[in-house]
C-alpha cells in the first residue's frame, strides 16, 4: 500500500505540475469571460459524463472475482449510453446556446460530445488496471493525458482560439488517455459486445449515476446559475477561485482515493470492515490537507498573483473563503470510496442527492442576492452541511462514531495550528515580492509541519521515517549500482 501510494502521489504532482504551468500561460491568454464561457459549457456536458459512466469502473474494482462477460457488458453498457447521451446533447446544444446567449457555448458542447462518445474505450481498461493495482501504468496514461491537454489547449489559445481551445484541450486529452491506456492493456478482448451481466451492472450502475449525476449538479450549479444571474466573468472568478483549491484536492485526496479503494475493498472481501482503514485515512488526510488550505487561505493574494495574473486578483479573496470549505470536503470525499468498498452504493446515491439538492438551493440562494461573496460563503457553509451528513451514511456502514472521527483528528487541528501560527508572522513582517514569499513560505511551512507531527505525536510521523527510510534505501541501492 505504501508503494501504491508514493507512485499516486508521484503522478499527481507530475500531473499538477503540469497543470500549474499550463494554468499560469491560459490564465495571460484566457480571459475572464472567456474562462467562464468555457465553465458553462462544460458544466452542462459533465452532467452527461456522470450519465455515461454508469458506475462500470467502480463496478469491475469492487467484484470479487473477474470475468471476460462482466468486462465485455461493461463496456457494452458503458458505449450504449455514450452515444445515446452523445445524440442527446447534440440536439440540445442550439437552444442551450441560445438560453445563454453565446453560440459559443453550442461549439464547446459539440467539442466535448466528441471526448464523451470515444470515453468508452479507456473506461474499462482503466478500471482493470485499477483492479490489479497497476499504478504503474496507470501514472502513464494519466500524465500522457495530462501533458496532451496542456499542449493542446496553450497553442490554440495562443492563435486566439478562446475558450474554444480549452474544449479542444480536452478533447485531445481523451484521445491521448484512449492511445495510451489500450497500448498498455493490449487486450482487445475487453471491447467485445456482451449483455450477459447486463443486470448485476444496472443493479450497481442506477445508484452510483443517481449519485454522480447528483454530484455534477451540484458541483456545476455554481457555474449554470452564476453564469444566468451574474454574468460570464462572475462565473470565471468563481472558477479560478476554486483551481487552488482543487490543486491540493488533487494533489492530495485524488491521489490516495485509488489506493484507498482498492485497500478497502480488499478489507471488505477478507474480513468486511474498512473502519480501521477509514480512521486512518482521516488521520492522514486531514494532517496533510488541513494545513494546506489554512497556509493557502493566508496567502492567496501572492498565489493568485504569481499563477493567474495581476487580471485575476479579484479571486483571492474568494479562494481565500474557499479554502474553510475545504477542509470539511477533505473528510466528506471518503464516503464515496467507503460505500463503493462496502457495495452500499444505495447509501450513496441517498447522500449524494440529499447533499447535492442542499448544495443547489444554497447556490440559488447566494445568487439572487447578486453577489458572488455571498454565493462563496453558501459554498462554505454547505461544505460543512455536507460533511456531517457524510458521517450521518457512513455510520450506517461501519461501525466508527462521530467521537471517533473527532479524536482521530484533533492532533490534525493542533498541526495545523502550530502551521498557522509560524505562518502569520511572515504575512506580516515579509515583504518581498509574491514568487520570493511564495517560497519562504513553502520552506517554513514544510519545516514547521514536519516538527508539528513530531510535537504532537501524529501517527502520519511514523509514516514519514518509514517512507523516508524507504526513499533514502532505494536512493542508496540505486547510487551503489551505479559506482559497481
Amino acid at each position: 500500500m505504501r508503494r501504491n501510494l508514493v507512485i499516486s502521489f508521484m503522478q499527481k504532482h507530475v500531473q499538477m505540475l503540469i497543470g500549474i504551468a499550463s494554468v499560469i500561460t491560459l490564465s495571460r491568454l484566457i480571459s475572464p469571460e472567456e474562462t467562464g464561457v468555457f465553465s458553462v459549457g462544460v458544466a452542462i456536458t459533465a452532467i452527461t459524463h456522470a450519465l455515461r459512466d454508469f458506475g462500470v469502473g467502480n463496478f469491475l474494482v469492487k467484484e470479487a472475482e473477474m470475468t471476460s462477460e462482466k468486462a465485455n457488458t461493461a463496456f457494452t453498457v458503458s458505449l450504449l449510453i455514450a452515444v445515446s447521451l452523445s445524440v442527446i446533447l447534440l440536439v440540445i446544444s442550439g437552444p442551450l446556446g441560445s438560453y445563454y446567449a453565446n453560440p459559443e457555448i453550442t461549439t464547446i458542447i459539440y467539442i466535448t460530445t466528441l471526448g464523451l462518445l470515444i470515453s468508452p474505450f479507456s473506461t474499462v481498461s482503466l478500471a482493470l488496471m485499477l483492479r490489479d493495482q497497476r499504478f504503474i501504468d496507470m501514472f502513464k496514461v494519466s500524465v500522457a493525458g495530462s501533458v496532451a491537454n496542456a499542449v493542446v489547449a496553450i497553442f490554440l489559445a495562443w492563435i486566439g482560439m478562446g475558450a474554444k481551445a480549452l474544449a479542444l484541450g480536452a478533447l485531445v486529452s481523451s484521445i491521448a488517455i484512449v492511445l495510451v491506456a489500450n497500448l498498455l492493456w493490449r487486450d482487445l478482448g475487453i471491447y467485445r459486445l456482451s449483455l450477459v451481466c447486463w443486470r448485476r451492472i444496472t443493479q450497481f450502475g442506477l445508484h452510483m449515476t443517481a449519485f454522480g449525476v447528483a454530484e455534477q449538479l451540484g458541483q456545476r450549479a455554481s457555474d449554470l446559475i452564476v453564469g444566468k444571474v451574474l454574468g460570464f466573468s462572475s462565473v470565471g472568478l468563481l472558477s479560478r477561485s476554486g483551481t487552488l483549491t482543487s490543486m491540493v484536492q488533487e494533489s492530495v485526496l485524488s491521489s490516495a482515493m485509488p489506493v484507498v479503494l482498492t485497500s478497502m475493498a480488499g478489507d471488505q472481501r477478507k474480513s468486511g470492515d474498512v473502519s480501521q482503514l477509514l480512521l486512518r485515512s482521516i488521520e492522514y488526510f486531514s494532517v496533510i490537507t488541513w494545513p494546506l488550505f489554512a497556509v493557502l487561505s493566508i496567502f492567496a493574494h501572492d498565489a493568485v498573483l504569481v499563477l493567474f495574473g495581476q487580471k485575476w486578483l479579484e479571486a483571492a479573496p474568494y479562494t481565500s473563503m474557499l479554502c474553510y470549505g475545504a477542509c470539511f470536503a477533505a473528510l466528506s470525499s471518503l464516503v464515496g470510496t467507503t460505500c463503493n468498498a462496502t457495495g452500499r452504493v444505495d447509501l450513496l446515491s441517498r447522500y449524494g442527492i440529499i447533499a447535492q439538492g442542499i448544495r443547489v438551493a444554497m447556490v440559488a440562494a447566494g445568487a439572487m442576492t447578486g453577489s458572488l461573496q455571498t454565493v462563496v460563503l453558501f459554498l462554505v457553509a454547505t461544505e460543512a452541511i455536507q460533511c456531517a451528513l457524510a458521517y450521518f451514511f457512513v455510520r450506517r456502514t461501519t461501525s466508527i462514531t462521530i467521537g471517533q472521527v473527532i479524536q482521530r483528528s484533533w492532533k490534525s487541528l493542533a498541526v495545523t495550528g502550530i502551521v498557522v501560527s509560524a505562518m502569520i508572522p511572515i504575512d506580516v513582517l515579509v515583504n518581498y515580492h509574491a514568487i520570493i514569499r511564495l517560497a519562504i513560505v513553502a520552506v517554513t511551512a514544510t519545516m514547521t509541519w514536519i516538527a508539528a507531527i513530531f510535537l504532537v505525536r501524529h501517527p502520519i510521523s511514523t509514516e514519514f521515517i518509514l517512507m523516508t527510510t524507504m526513499l533514502t534505501g532505494r536512493f542508496r541501492t540505486l547510487m551503489f549500482s551505479r559506482k559497481i
